[in-house]
Protein backbone atom coordinates (compact mmCIF):
# COMPACT_ATOMS: atom_id res chain seq x y z
CA UNK A 1 0.00 0.00 0.00
CA UNK A 2 1.18 3.79 -1.47
CA UNK A 3 1.88 6.18 1.55
CA UNK A 4 -0.93 9.21 1.35
CA UNK A 5 1.43 11.84 1.28
CA UNK A 6 -0.92 14.48 0.41
CA UNK A 7 -3.65 13.47 3.33
CA UNK A 8 -4.53 16.15 6.03
CA UNK A 9 -5.40 15.54 9.54
CA UNK A 10 -8.94 15.46 8.88
CA UNK A 11 -8.51 12.94 6.60
CA UNK A 12 -6.17 10.41 8.55
CA UNK A 13 -8.96 11.32 11.37
CA UNK A 14 -11.82 9.98 9.10
CA UNK A 15 -10.13 7.38 7.20
CA UNK A 16 -8.72 5.98 10.65
CA UNK A 17 -10.13 2.58 11.58
CA UNK A 18 -9.33 -0.37 13.83
CA UNK A 19 -8.06 -2.98 11.59
CA UNK A 20 -7.85 -6.86 12.79
CA UNK A 21 -6.82 -8.34 9.32
CA UNK A 22 -3.16 -7.72 8.06
CA UNK A 23 -1.43 -9.10 4.98
CA UNK A 24 1.89 -10.38 4.47
CA UNK A 25 3.88 -7.80 3.54
CA UNK A 26 6.58 -6.70 6.15
CA UNK A 27 6.48 -3.33 7.81
CA UNK A 28 10.04 -1.37 7.29
CA UNK A 29 11.75 -0.36 10.01
CA UNK A 30 11.53 3.28 8.65
CA UNK A 31 7.77 3.25 9.05
CA UNK A 32 7.91 2.09 12.74
CA UNK A 33 10.30 4.55 13.40
CA UNK A 34 8.21 7.18 11.68
CA UNK A 35 5.09 5.76 13.98
CA UNK A 36 7.67 6.40 17.15
CA UNK A 37 8.65 9.90 15.81
CA UNK A 38 5.55 10.91 16.11
CA UNK A 39 4.57 9.55 19.23
CA UNK A 40 7.71 11.52 20.79
CA UNK A 41 5.90 14.57 19.20
CA UNK A 42 2.52 14.63 21.16
CA UNK A 43 1.77 16.65 24.06
CA UNK A 44 2.11 15.75 27.62
CA UNK A 45 1.33 17.30 31.11
CA UNK A 46 3.95 19.23 32.26
CA UNK A 47 5.85 17.87 29.74
CA UNK A 48 6.79 14.81 31.59
CA UNK A 49 6.67 12.60 28.02
CA UNK A 50 6.45 9.22 30.30
CA UNK A 51 5.97 6.98 27.09
CA UNK A 52 7.92 4.07 26.55
CA UNK A 53 7.77 1.69 23.49
CA UNK A 54 8.55 -1.89 22.70
CA UNK A 55 8.44 -2.67 18.76
CA UNK A 56 7.58 -6.21 18.30
CA UNK A 57 8.58 -8.36 14.93
CA UNK A 58 9.77 -10.83 15.32
CA UNK A 59 7.28 -13.64 14.13
CA UNK A 60 7.69 -16.25 16.87
CA UNK A 61 6.48 -13.65 19.00
CA UNK A 62 3.98 -12.08 17.72
CA UNK A 63 2.34 -15.70 17.47
CA UNK A 64 2.47 -16.04 20.92
CA UNK A 65 0.01 -12.56 20.73
CA UNK A 66 -2.49 -14.34 19.94
CA UNK A 67 -2.73 -16.82 23.13
CA UNK A 68 -5.21 -17.45 25.33
CA UNK A 69 -2.77 -16.34 28.30
CA UNK A 70 -1.64 -13.47 26.43
CA UNK A 71 -4.90 -11.67 25.11
CA UNK A 72 -7.87 -13.74 25.56
CA UNK A 73 -6.95 -15.61 22.18
CA UNK A 74 -7.40 -12.42 19.96
CA UNK A 75 -5.42 -14.61 17.03
CA UNK A 76 -5.24 -12.13 14.77
CA UNK A 77 -2.63 -10.58 16.36
CA UNK A 78 -0.09 -13.09 14.91
CA UNK A 79 -1.15 -11.30 11.63
CA UNK A 80 0.10 -7.99 12.13
CA UNK A 81 3.53 -6.88 11.07
CA UNK A 82 4.57 -5.28 14.38
CA UNK A 83 2.81 -4.84 18.08
CA UNK A 84 3.78 -1.68 19.87
CA UNK A 85 3.75 -2.18 23.38
CA UNK A 86 2.96 0.98 24.65
CA UNK A 87 4.20 1.45 28.57
CA UNK A 88 3.74 4.88 31.05
CA UNK A 89 7.33 5.10 33.36
CA UNK A 90 5.32 6.01 36.09
CA UNK A 91 8.75 7.27 38.35
CA UNK A 92 9.66 8.85 35.49
CA UNK A 93 6.48 10.58 35.17
CA UNK A 94 7.09 12.19 38.33
CA UNK A 95 10.71 12.64 38.14
CA UNK A 96 10.11 14.81 35.32
CA UNK A 97 7.35 16.26 36.39
CA UNK A 98 8.95 17.81 39.43
CA UNK A 99 11.57 19.02 37.02
CA UNK A 100 9.53 21.08 34.83
CA UNK A 101 7.55 22.77 37.77
CA UNK A 102 11.01 23.68 38.83
CA UNK A 103 12.46 24.89 35.43
CA UNK A 104 9.09 26.73 35.44
CA UNK A 105 9.70 28.56 38.72
CA UNK A 106 12.75 29.53 38.79
CA UNK A 107 12.78 30.77 35.36
CA UNK A 108 9.76 32.95 36.05
CA UNK A 109 8.47 31.41 33.50
CA UNK A 110 5.20 30.56 34.95
CA UNK A 111 4.14 33.20 38.09
CA UNK A 112 1.70 33.42 40.67
CA UNK A 113 -1.38 31.65 41.37
CA UNK A 114 -1.37 29.36 38.32
CA UNK A 115 3.10 28.21 39.15
CA UNK A 116 1.43 27.50 42.98
CA UNK A 117 -1.70 25.56 41.05
CA UNK A 118 1.23 23.91 39.15
CA UNK A 119 2.98 23.33 42.44
CA UNK A 120 0.07 21.64 44.24
CA UNK A 121 -0.28 19.44 41.09
CA UNK A 122 2.98 17.99 41.40
CA UNK A 123 2.61 17.44 45.28
CA UNK A 124 -0.35 15.20 44.46
CA UNK A 125 1.11 13.11 41.93
CA UNK A 126 4.00 13.04 43.84
CA UNK A 127 1.82 11.26 47.00
CA UNK A 128 -0.93 9.80 44.98
CA UNK A 129 -1.00 6.14 45.50
CA UNK A 130 0.57 3.90 42.33
CA UNK A 131 -2.92 3.24 41.21
CA UNK A 132 -3.54 7.27 40.65
CA UNK A 133 -0.24 7.49 39.13
CA UNK A 134 -1.01 5.06 36.20
CA UNK A 135 -4.14 6.59 35.53
CA UNK A 136 -2.21 10.11 35.26
CA UNK A 137 0.69 8.97 33.09
CA UNK A 138 -1.57 6.24 30.89
CA UNK A 139 -3.45 9.27 29.73
CA UNK A 140 -0.33 10.90 28.36
CA UNK A 141 0.80 7.55 26.60
CA UNK A 142 -2.72 7.29 25.38
CA UNK A 143 -2.47 10.99 23.51
CA UNK A 144 1.27 9.29 22.17
CA UNK A 145 -0.55 6.16 20.86
CA UNK A 146 -3.08 8.38 18.60
CA UNK A 147 -0.52 10.57 17.49
CA UNK A 148 0.33 6.95 15.85
CA UNK A 149 -2.62 6.16 14.93
CA UNK A 150 -2.69 9.22 12.39
CA UNK A 151 0.33 8.59 11.32
CA UNK A 152 -0.49 5.56 10.09
CA UNK A 153 -2.95 6.05 7.81
CA UNK A 154 -0.63 8.57 6.18
CA UNK A 155 1.81 5.60 5.81
CA UNK A 156 -0.55 3.62 4.38
CA UNK A 157 -0.95 1.02 7.54
CA UNK A 158 -3.85 -0.13 9.83
CA UNK A 159 -3.64 -0.11 13.51
CA UNK A 160 -5.70 -1.52 16.23
CA UNK A 161 -5.56 -0.48 19.98
CA UNK A 162 -5.68 -3.51 22.27
CA UNK A 163 -6.63 -3.14 25.72
CA UNK A 164 -6.88 -7.11 27.02
CA UNK A 165 -4.10 -8.51 27.62
CA UNK A 166 -2.33 -10.26 30.38
CA UNK A 167 -0.26 -7.83 31.61
CA UNK A 168 2.61 -9.93 33.40
CA UNK A 169 2.33 -12.31 30.48
CA UNK A 170 3.15 -9.64 27.95
CA UNK A 171 5.84 -7.95 30.22
CA UNK A 172 7.35 -11.78 30.09
CA UNK A 173 7.03 -12.31 26.48
CA UNK A 174 8.38 -8.77 25.08
CA UNK A 175 10.97 -8.82 28.12
CA UNK A 176 10.04 -5.08 29.22
CA UNK A 177 10.97 -3.84 32.66
CA UNK A 178 8.92 -5.21 35.59
CA UNK A 179 9.00 -1.09 36.70
CA UNK A 180 7.00 -0.11 33.20
CA UNK A 181 2.89 -0.60 33.02
CA UNK A 182 1.70 -1.29 29.99
CA UNK A 183 -0.78 0.85 29.10
CA UNK A 184 -1.92 -0.89 25.54
CA UNK A 185 -0.88 -2.91 22.54
CA UNK A 186 -0.44 -1.20 19.26
CA UNK A 187 -1.01 -4.06 16.36
CA UNK A 188 0.39 -2.38 13.02
CA UNK A 189 0.36 -4.02 9.45
CA UNK A 190 -1.00 -3.23 6.06
CA UNK A 191 -4.50 -3.78 6.07
CA UNK A 192 -5.75 -6.78 4.21
CA UNK A 193 -9.15 -5.50 3.30
CA UNK A 194 -11.11 -1.69 2.86
CA UNK A 195 -12.41 -1.14 6.31
CA UNK A 196 -15.82 0.25 6.16
CA UNK A 197 -16.00 4.04 6.03
CA UNK A 198 -18.97 4.17 8.68
CA UNK A 199 -17.98 4.65 12.34
CA UNK A 200 -20.77 4.36 13.95
CA UNK A 201 -20.20 7.38 16.70
CA UNK A 202 -22.88 9.18 18.57
CA UNK A 203 -24.06 12.82 16.80
CA UNK A 204 -22.66 16.17 17.99
CA UNK A 205 -25.68 16.71 19.82
CA UNK A 206 -25.22 13.57 21.55
CA UNK A 207 -21.76 14.24 22.81
CA UNK A 208 -22.01 18.26 23.07
CA UNK A 209 -23.10 19.68 26.38
CA UNK A 210 -25.46 22.95 26.83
Amino acid sequence: MKTNAILGVKDAILQRHSVRSFTSEAVSNEKIEALIEAARLAPSSLNSQPWRFKVVKDKEILKRFGEKNISRTQSWLAEAGAIIVCCADISGYVKDSQASAFFYRENDLITGDTMDGIDEYVERESSADAYAKFGSSAMNVGISISFMMLRAVELGLGTCWVGMYNEPEVKELANIDPELRIVGLLAVGYPSETPDQDHNRKEISDILLP
